[in-house]
């Protein structure tokens, strides 16, 4: 092999892959994770999101990674919305899988939302974890956390200005479960579904979004009290009120 990437692709192959879990008949892993939080707050309930009317024509045309944001914080209504639409829990199937707002392979859904609020009119400044299970947000830290979220993304300075930071974590089991290896491939193509919801209906909002892919992976799975190994970071978004172009 001439480097890691190369010898991940070729390792993650089929005929490299060890017997699978379910294969195993080894019972499934819990469908969300619930870590623990000093309160709860309930979010606006998907058939109460009133939406402005934009064709998906227009979203998809429009839509462009921004960097500039405005002071303006963002409402419940638009959390709930910019979080039901990513990772939203439509429907619960048997065997902990579910089907949501997003594609995923086998539906196993293995990401979790993270996210800090900074510029926000409804919630405390903090550290949340969207709970999908009933579409709410636990508050895991209070506080203005945005010299460690600058620090964490690499110290991109356009962060600063953000109502919003969204990071996705995978609980890699829940779809090794299934896939072995292959989840680790399975994890990225989903957080590429997730990230694109969020363009979309940010666009359909009014609010600006920026996919992050440079970040301290080690760093940022220390802040969100993950692991490293079974539970990772693997991808990020800025979102706050668009300023006018």
């Amino acid at each position: 092999m001439n480097n890691i990437g190369q010898e991940f692709w070729q390792r993650t192959k089929y005929q490299h892959l060890s017997e699978s879990d379910e294969n195993k008949e080894i019972a499934p892993p819990a469908r969300t994770l619930e870590p623990a939080a000093s309160e709860v707050f309930s979010l606006t309930e998907p058939e109460n999101l009133d939406l402005p009317e934009k064709s998906t024509d227009e979203a998809i045309i429009s839509r462009r990674s921004r960097r500039s944001f405005q002071d303006t914080p963002l409402t419940k209504s638009e959390i709930s919305a910019l979080l039901y639409h990513t990772q939203g829990i439509k429907q619960k199937l048997p065997g902990e899988k579910s089907l949501r707002t997003v594609p995923s392979a086998g539906a196993r859904h293995a990401l979790e939302t993270f996210i800090y609020l900074h510029k926000t009119a409804d919630f405390p400044r903090g550290l949340y974890h969207y709970r999908a299970e009933n579409h709410e947000l636990a508050l895991l830290r209070q506080d203005n956390l945005l010299a460690e979220v600058y620090q964490g993304v690499l110290q991109q300075k356009f962060i600063r200005q953000a109502g919003a930071v969204f990071f996705w974590a995978t609980d890699i089991y829940r779809m090794a479960w299934r896939y072995s290896e292959r989840a680790y491939r399975y994890v990225l193509l989903d957080a590429g579904h997730v990230c694109q919801n969020l363009y979309l209906l940010g666009e359909v909002l009014n609010i600006g979004v920026c996919a992050i892919a440079a970040y301290n992976d080690d760093y940022l799975n220390d802040f969100l009290n993950l692991d490293g190994d079974k539970q990772f970071v693997v991808y990020a978004a800025a979102a706050g009120s668009r300023k006018k172009s």
